[in-house]
């Protein structure tokens, strides 16, 4: 029984070409009813051979609706139907209705092209069935029939709008995905990048001590070096959470005021840096705060990986706008050149956000500017929410 049901839904799912199956059912329906009604009519008419004739035809064509994929061989038979049983005439006749409705599906199924044919062709068989007395008031039937076309092809016309409409939205998740997925890499590579930059420095500390025999201060610096990569692999393990579930928690966000924190742990390291700061770093949006927060770490971790000496002054100012400049030392042709995962995530945070990323040689120093405007939007907000 179930199997069968599926059959017919599948059938009906075909035949409608991208309406609901209840849509190809109701016009099935729909015109069996109005043949069975047309047949009725004409049986006190004795043979009423025209009517059986023009039925079995219509029935045909109900038969080939589900297998066809084109509806006009359809149009076709439904016109010698309509035609047959027009043959006899009778008072108040329902069988032109069968017409108008074949003429509705065809308009909004088919091609324009295609569904005017087939309103011409219905057109043509009331207007000789009236001119050979054949049916009655034949123009209360030529409205039927135009009618019927017009709203058939208002639905064909909604149902090219639908999916349009469906596209852009799939073009639009494509895009959120491709966008969550540059976020997410940034997020992964600022992570390690600044874990692998500390934990360079501070090993680098520790061989030295050893080789300096100061046990302690070697100690002290692989134990930080220890707990940045356990810091680093809980912040990796949020990340992936966070990609194999839907409703998990956002991880607070690093803001403005971690920045001197940031500073700190790559002073702890070894890395000698400077900070003229100015303004209130709590009014900076939190959004932009993030933001800053993670160029600081990309450029403190570029400095260790690229610089030739281990330092950096950095320039932070929030009043009218937020901006930020980091300075290194810089021998040329010693750092590669801009094009890395790292320096374009800086970018494109600042852009999400409003603002703009410099990243360039200047003189004897490598310098990297962002400025931001003083508000976040909601959509750069939304953007960053869940920052890690």
């Amino acid at each position: 029984m179930r199997s069968s049901i599926r059959w017919i839904r599948s059938r009906l799912e075909l035949a409608g070409e991208g309406y609901p199956p209840l849509f190809t059912a109701v016009t099935l329906l729909g015109s069996f009813t109005i043949i069975i009604g047309a047949t009725a009519q004409r049986v006190p008419i004795d043979p009423p051979w025209w009517a059986l004739m023009g039925a079995g035809v219509a029935l045909i064509s109900l038969l080939l609706d589900l297998w066809l994929q084109s509806k006009l061989p359809c149009n076709i038979l439904a016109a010698v139907s309509t035609g047959l049983m027009l043959m006899d005439p009778v008072s108040l006749d329902i069988a032109p209705l069968f017409l108008a409705l074949t003429t509705a599906i065809a308009a909004a199924m088919e091609s324009l092209r295609a569904s005017v044919a087939v309103l011409a062709l219905s057109i043509t068989v009331i207007v000789i069935a009236g001119v050979t007395d054949h049916l009655q008031s034949p123009a209360a039937y030529l409205l039927a029939i135009l009618c019927g076309w017009l709203v058939g092809y208002m639905m064909l016309y909604q149902k090219l709008l639908s999916e349009n409409e469906v596209r852009a939205q799939r073009v639009r998740a494509d895009r959120a995905a491709g966008d969550e997925r540059r976020r997410i890499a940034r997020e992964v590579h600022d992570v390690i990048a600044h874990s692998l930059s500390i934990t360079m420095l501070n090993v680098t500390g520790a061989r030295r001590a050893l080789q300096d025999g100061d046990r302690d201060d070697a100690l002290e610096a692989l134990e930080d070096a220890e707990r940045l990569g356990r810091q680093a692999m809980t912040e990796i393990r949020f990340i992936v959470k966070v990609l194999g579930t839907d409703g998990a928690e956002a991880a607070p966000t690093p803001g403005a005021c971690d920045v001197e924190h940031l500073i700190d742990e790559y002073r702890k390291a070894g890395l000698t840096v400077s900070v003229d700061r100015s303004g209130d770093l709590t009014t900076v949006p939190g959004p932009i705060g993030s933001a800053l927060y993670r160029i600081t770490q990309e450029s403190l971790a570029n400095v260790v990986k690229h610089a030739s000496t281990p330092s950096a002054s950095i320039t932070l100012r929030a009043d009218d706008q937020v901006s930020l400049c980091v300075r290194n030392p810089y021998a040329p042709g010693a750092r590669p050149g801009t094009d890395g995962s790292g320096i374009e995530g800086m970018k494109q945070r600042a852009r999400l956000l409003g603002g703009a990323v410099d990243v360039r040689p200047d003189a004897d120093e490598w310098v990297v500017r962002a400025v931001f405007p003083t508000a976040a939007s909601p959509e750069s907000a939304a953007v960053e929410r869940t920052a890690v």
